[in-house]
Formats: C-alpha cells, structure tokens, sequence
C-alpha cells in the first residue's frame, strides 16, 4: 500500500503454499483498499467495479495485483504493458515439504527461475517472507542466494527481551516455550531448525589413552533407567565420566534394552573395578526413577555382595532435554571430550 502511494508499484504478486493460500493473504490487502476510509481520504476510492476479483484485482489507478500458489505457472504474467515489479513470497514451506529434499530442490528452481525471472529483466522487489522451519528449506535456500538481503527478527532478542513487546510479555513467551518444547520452539519462534540427533558433527569425536582411574580430578557415574524392566522399552544407560583438568573422558558406557537386575549388576560391577583401582567416584541416578521396584533391586544386589552402592538421587530441576543437549555441544566441537 506504502509502495502503491508512492507510484513505485505496477503488479504485485503474492504466492502462498496453496492458490488458496494466497488469494486469503492478498484478500486482507484488498479489503484494506476497499475499506479503509483513511487510505480512501488521501488516495482516493481504489475499487473499480469489474475488476475486483478475487485473487485478482486492479486498482483505479490502474495497478493490479495477482495471487499464485505454490508451483503454479507464472510465465507471461503482465497487466497491460507492465510486468511485475514486486513479488511477495508467504510461508512457502511446510512441515512435510522440509522433510522432502527433491521437493525442495524443484522448489527452489521454480523461485529462482519461473517466478523470478517474470521480473521485468530482473528489476523490481522480490521477498520472501517465512519461519525458518528447516534448514533444507526453500527458505534456506533463498537466504544463502547471492545478492540476497536478510532481515531476521526472533520472538526473543538477543537481550532476552520480546521483540513484539506491545504484543507479548517475556513470561507469555516462556510459558509457550515450556509448552511447546525446546526444540520446537526454537524451531518456530527462533528461526533455529534443531533436527533431533544432528547437533554433533562425527569428526568432533575424539578418542585418547585414558588415564590410570585414580590420576582423575574427578569421577562422576549417572544412571539413566528406564522404568520398565523388560527388553523392549526404553534404553538404560549408565556413564563413567573423568575429569582432567579443562578435559572430560567417557571411560565406560553401559546402553542396553534390558532388565533392571542386568543394570544393577553392571553398576556395581563398575563400582568394585574403581574401587580396586584406587579411585573415588560420586554416584548418581535420576531422582523420578528411584521407585520402590527400583530400590529393590539395587538393596538385594547390596544384600548379596556384601555392600549398598553409595548412589545419590539427582533431585535438580533440569531444563528440556534437548536444550541440555545443545548447551553442552561446545565442549564436544573445541575438543573438551574424548572417549
């Protein structure tokens, strides 16, 4: 509307993920120019009988505006002599699109040529406007292009504060975040697509001689169980961490399908090889996890051995899982961890 007052508009098109789509996004623009008494006050009555279709219209002043869904055909599109001067993309990609790569790649050839190149000889305003949803996106895409102008606004700013303030507060913000899960939030409010399982690369996996278990600073083992003890739900994993100086070691690692009485036995296995080595270890488990049936089986393995393991419960309220993932991903990319 700013750019039609200016007399800097010929044909606009707007393109949607749907024809649909796109003739509802440009149906607000429409009404604004039919309806709005302010705009009508200094620029004059902008409807022309005739010529108000929907997803099509021209202006009394003679400037059209077109809506296209997404792959459609829009060779050859002109109103009189003018070609468009202004292309708007809208959220042209989606959930299973993302998850598509030769989709996105024919996709990404159509913005670039088909819709592009009907710019007339490539003058013009050509926008994309979008969540950043994936990082094989259309969107992605466009943004790495040559010559292309990036303006990224996250619902948090980088002081931690709403960048729509007028709109919503920081606690709102948090609430949705809670809800919506870390990864998804920062998927949709954040422009930072996380894929679950792709936050560390392979050649940051390092491997080293491990030290003799007492020259450690430190020795920590956390159980993670299941609640389950049968072979065919969650995985049960235990850790033997080491600390030397700035650097951490994974010295042992049990992850199995598997009984709780399988896993008992192996930490205490654990347990008996650091002591016999000389060295002090602290003992964690999850604090939900220790339930009676579990303590059960930790009390008759001591019974048996002769000894209780010395295991604390991790009563921390801990952020999202994979936020936790994220945050410790440093030390693995500056080489901190060996294994």
């Amino acid at each position: 509307m700013y750019l039609k007052a200016l007399k800097k508009l010929h044909l606009m098109v707007l393109v949607g993920k749907s024809k649909d789509n796109a003739e509802t996004l440009l149906g607000d623009i429409q009404a604004e120019f039919e309806f709005n008494q302010r705009y009508i006050s200094d620029f004059g009555v902008q409807k022309v009988t005739g010529s108000w279709e929907t997803g099509k219209f021209v202006t009394a002043d003679g400037r059209a505006f077109f809506a296209r869904g997404r792959g459609q055909s829009p060779r050859g599109l002109r109103y009189k002599k003018y070609r468009p001067d202004y292309i708007v993309i809208d959220d042209l990609d989606d959930d299973e699109l993302v998850n598509n790569p030769d989709r996105v790649a024919r996709l990404t050839k159509w913005v670039k040529e088909a819709l592009f190149g009907t710019l007339d000889g490539g003058r013009g305003r050509f926008c994309m406007v979008g969540n950043l949803i994936g990082k094989n996106s259309v969107l992605a895409n466009f943004m790495t292009s040559d010559g292309v102008v990036v303006s990224k606004v996250n619902a948090i700013d980088k002081n931690g504060k709403p960048s729509w303030g007028a709109k919503w507060t920081i606690e709102e913000i948090r609430a949705e975040e809670r809800f919506m899960g870390y990864i998804s939030f920062q998927r949709e409010k954040m422009n930072n697509p996380i894929t679950e399982g792709s936050i560390f690369r392979n050649d940051w996996i390092r491997w080293c001689r491990p030290l003799r278990l007492a020259k450690y600073d430190y020795l920590v083992c956390y159980c993670d169980p299941s609640f389950k003890s049968t072979t065919r739900n969650d995985y049960k994993a235990i850790k033997l961490w080491g600390k030397t100086g700035t650097d951490l070691h994974c010295l042992a690692a049990f992850v199995r399908q598997c009984s709780v009485a399988e896993m008992v036995g192996w930490f205490y296995d654990l347990h008996e090889k650091i002591v016999a080595a000389g060295a002090v270890c602290s003992y964690y488990i999850e604090a939900n996890f220790l339930q009676q049936i579990l303590l059960d089986e930790f009390v008759r393995e001591g019974n048996e051995r002769g000894y209780q393991l010395p295991i604390f419960g991790d009563t921390r309220k801990k952020p999202d899982k994979f936020q936790r993932i994220e945050a410790i991903s440093p030390l693995w990319e500056h080489g901190h961890v060996y294994y």
